[in-house]
């Protein structure tokens, strides 16, 4: 390996982190929005076309205070199974940042039998080298690493005019590494790490008009893991998730989109707890047995491709409640930026954003596809 080479892309990482919010927006509209690049081309019509390439590459950037400036890209390929399903799609991703972390991530989104069955699945490795100053509000300086390794899919089968009933699957080995005090204090309040394997049950409803980028409809999905040292996990606890997401169409040009979004454990063993899911923070850098958050997300169509992007909300973290009225469980996220359509038949979005929390909390992201 050449080991130049790195020393020279970490210093280039260090330098872009460094760089304001209103740089960086400005620097990513240059490289993906510039004339004669690979997403330029007119629309086509609501089904895939020979015109609409079926594969695409977009860049990834995230900058925040736990993994520092990685970036990366997405590959991906669209295909539709027959004219009623929606276009699938399979993307391979990957990122690595100036703190020598590093995620690697294949998934698949299938429609197809008329509609009437839909497959996910995802398959990520990664490991995430850790700075912090104050770990888990304990106030001991700490670094770690932790490495994580995931697979998980889940199957739905339409039963009715909008719902779909499946089966889901989750295997997931995630440890965490450290030395001297804090590892002591992680074994402590037992923040090791966990091997799990659940399976689950999951129930949706989905009137919305498209898949990925809906201007009207509702998206309802209710599921549960249920992880067990029977199945080859190291805990027996349970997951359970519900997310509800609205979409209203208030002008030609301008969709409103909320969601309100919860996860719920019993007995999960601190690893397996709930994190924030907003973005502006940074998952597993807060924890608690559950959560719950209510986001709202502007989306404005500009000319051509382009949009502008409004994101906010607020989440809680809790183990009863009540914990919700004690302000330092509540947390804000706000920001936004601009969007582009990648593939206008599939709906595949990439948006550029900056987001700010609570306490210092805050990201700027490149991304694909919308929140929710």
């Amino acid at each position: 390996m050449n080991f130049y080479l790195i020393k020279k892309f970490r210093l280039a990482l260090e330098m872009i982190s460094r760089l304001p919010a209103w740089k960086l927006l400005w620097i990513c509209g240059s490289l993906l929005f510039a004339p004669g690049n690979a997403f330029s081309g007119e629309s086509g019509e609501p089904e895939l076309t020979a015109k609409e390439k079926p594969f695409f590459v977009v860049p990834l950037l995230t900058s925040n205070p736990k993994m520092s400036t990685s970036v990366g890209a997405v590959a991906g390929y669209l295909h539709q199974f027959d004219s009623e399903s929606a276009p699938s799609m399979f993307s391979l991703s990957g990122t690595y940042s100036d703190s020598d972390s590093a995620f690697a991530a294949l998934f698949a989104q299938m429609f197809f039998d008329r509609g009437q069955q839909q497959l996910n699945v995802a398959l990520v490795n990664g490991r995430v080298n850790n700075d912090y100053d104050d770990f888990l509000g304990s106030g001991l300086p700490a670094q770690t690493t932790d490495k994580v390794h995931m697979v998980g899919g889940r199957y739905s089968y339409r039963v009715g005019p909008n719902w779909f009933l499946g089966i889901q699957a989750m295997a997931s080995n995630y440890v965490i590494e450290a030395e001297g005090a804090v590892e002591q204090a992680l074994e402590t309040i037992g923040l090791t790490g966990v091997d799990s394997v659940g399976l689950g049950l999951a129930a949706e409803l989905d009137s919305r008009d498209h898949k990925r980028n809906p201007k009207s409809g509702k998206h309802l999905i209710f599921g549960n893991y249920a992880y067990r040292e029977d199945f080859g996990g190291s805990d027996d606890y349970d997951v359970y998730r519900a997310n509800f997401a609205s979409y209203h169409s208030l002008a030609e040009r301008y969709v409103l989109a909320w969601q309100l979004s919860g996860r719920w454990t019993e007995q999960a063993p601190i690893s397996g707890y709930s994190s924030i899911a907003l973005r502006g923070y940074v998952r597993g850098m807060q924890l608690a047995p559950n959560s719950t958050h209510f986001a709202v997300d502007n989306r404005i169509r500009l000319k051509g491709r382009f949009g502008l992007t409004i994101y906010g909300g607020v989440a809680c973290l809790y183990d009863e409640m009540d914990d919700c009225s004690d302000s330092s469980n509540v947390y804000p996220s706000f920001g936004g930026g601009a969007s582009f359509m990648v593939r206008e038949q599939a709906g595949v979005v990439l948006r550029a954003e900056y987001i700010a929390g609570k306490e210092g909390s805050d990201g700027f992201y490149v991304t694909l596809n919308n929140p929710f």
